[in-house]
């Protein structure tokens, strides 16, 4: 066995769950994300319930596992998308195979697309376009500094402050924060969004605190408590987020899919 073989059966592992998790979501079958070309579905009536919680409603929902170099030309992906963008969406798709949709005038066409006919799309331009990264027990790289005294775990039957009240409201699987003078200044919040699947949110909220470490940190720790847990912990961030990149593959977080979403008032 090569000191390379237990990092890729737990990558291949990930990535299976995944590919059933998104296959479910957007209505088709993981093996769908993974045949060159787009497989289309149409929307369905249930939706994200953060969402709902917004009053919106998905109307893209595009995932596009990134494929080895090797296989680049033969990338896969599947889209869920609202009746009255079928047509304008399956003419974007049928011009930019998953490959070639995420550069630059992939994307603009496919904004310029939704707008058409949902003028009041959320978000607009580049918001639209996310990346997806994972990581697995064996290439977890923890973080290791003075951070980790800061953070604490909610405890829902403790805790009575509006501010921890919504997070836990928010994240079903919990969260982890950094108080000052008793005030939530930066939190990893989690969603459990599949059998075995769980999103991490990680937001600095105090501007003085960001660029210091303390968002790996907390990632770090959310990490942690995912995998302990036999879940995927699973990121997405604004795929032009160069920090977020930074962040996540510091953590040894490996690249799943590109994702486009859009939303709009229900």
């Amino acid at each position: 066995m090569t000191q390379n073989e237990p990092i890729a059966r737990a990558a291949a592992l990930a990535m299976h769950r995944l590919d059933v998790h998104y296959a479910l979501q957007l209505g088709c079958s993981a093996a769908d994300l993974r045949r060159p070309g787009w497989t289309i579905a149409q929307s369905r009536s249930e939706c994200d319930p953060t969402a709902l919680l917004f009053e919106l409603r998905p109307v893209l929902a595009l995932v596009a596992p990134i494929a080895d170099r090797e296989t680049a030309d033969a990338r896969g992906g599947a889209a869920m998308v609202a009746p009255e963008l079928r047509v304008a969406i399956s003419a974007v798709l049928q011009a930019h195979a998953p490959g070639a949709l995420f550069a630059p005038e992939g994307l603009a066409a496919l904004d310029v697309a939704v707008g058409a006919c949902v003028p009041r799309r959320m978000p607009a331009g580049e918001g639209a376009h996310s990346r997806l990264v994972y990581a697995t027990p064996a290439g977890f790289v923890p973080y290791i500094g003075q951070w980790q005294e800061w953070i604490e775990p909610l405890d829902e039957a403790a805790e009575t402050t509006p501010a921890a009240l919504a997070l836990l409201a928010r994240y079903d699987g919990g969260a982890f924060v950094v108080r000052q003078a008793g005030v939530i200044v930066a939190f990893a919040g989690l969603r459990n969004v599949g059998t075995a699947v769980t999103e991490i949110a990680v937001c600095t909220e105090a501007a003085a605190l960001r660029g210091r470490g303390l968002g790996r940190a907390l990632l770090s720790r959310a990490t942690k408590a995912v995998l302990a847990a036999d879940r995927v912990p699973l990121v997405r961030y604004p795929a032009a987020e160069a920090a977020a990149r930074r962040m996540a593959e510091r953590l040894g977080y490996r690249p799943y899919a590109d994702a486009v979403t859009y939303f709009a008032p229900a």
